[in-house]
């Protein structure tokens, strides 16, 4: 181990300090690797190696997390916790079906008035354009003020 890794390495802790080492040995095995390639640096292509291996050792491997132990009473507050987020999502998720459903109740009211009214409008309402795909009205929101803010000469 070099000077400058050794005075890093007492001041990390033990999870630390292997990831440390592994790193100064892929580093390591890295050179020796390049240096077999005619000694440019061009890394070899050779897909069998140890140094693939090792790099793949190093980017996918991963220590196992130590899970804190819980005493009963976090466990209890913790499943309180969740229960109160459950019922708090089931009750908007039911206030939103309940919006819904007023929403719609609402809409086929107007049309039944507007069928009642005039039935050449209702038809109009009812009848879609030929090939619509996309409302041309819409824009895209965005996080500044239209340039134009409103045409006075819309009728």
């Amino acid at each position: 181990m070099s000077g400058s890794v050794r005075a890093i390495s007492t001041a990390l802790s033990t999870s630390q300090r292997s990831g440390l080492l592994r790193a100064t040995k892929a580093s390591k095995e890295v050179k020796r690797t390049s240096s077999r390639s005619g000694g440019k640096g061009a890394p070899s292509h050779e897909v069998s190696g140890t140094r693939y291996e090792m790099m793949k050792q190093i980017l996918y491997q991963e220590e196992p997390r130590q899970l804190p132990q819980l005493s009963s009473e976090d466990v209890e507050r913790h499943m309180t916790i969740m229960r109160a987020q459950k019922i708090h999502s089931m009750t908007a998720s039911a206030n939103r079906r309940a919006e819904r459903l007023r929403k719609f109740d609402s809409m086929k009211n107007a049309y039944e008035a507007l069928a009642a009214l005039d039935q050449r409008l209702f038809d109009g309402a009812c009848q879609k354009e030929a090939n619509v795909t996309f409302p041309r009205q819409m824009r895209v929101p965005t996080e500044t003020p239209p340039t134009k803010i409103w045409d006075y000469l819309t009728k």
